[in-house]
């Protein structure tokens, strides 16, 4: 199973060689805030100027 980092390098590459669609949807999953049924955000291809990953680890503390 590819992560969703995975996912998102995956169509970044592709698009970058000149294949597949100009944009990526993001689905905000639990961060879904409010009275929607669902969120998603969307990142276009050609406004990308940098992008950072941040991994942690999750601890037992981390949820206190």
């Amino acid at each position: 199973m590819v992560s969703l980092t995975g996912k998102y390098h995956n169509w970044y590459d592709a698009k970058d060689a000149g294949s597949g669609p100009s944009k990526y949807a993001i689905d905000k999953h639990n961060n879904n805030k409010g009275p929607f049924s669902k969120r998603t955000d969307y990142v276009i291809f050609n406004n990308i100027l940098t992008f950072e990953v941040n991994e942690y680890t999750a601890t037992s503390a981390t949820y206190k």
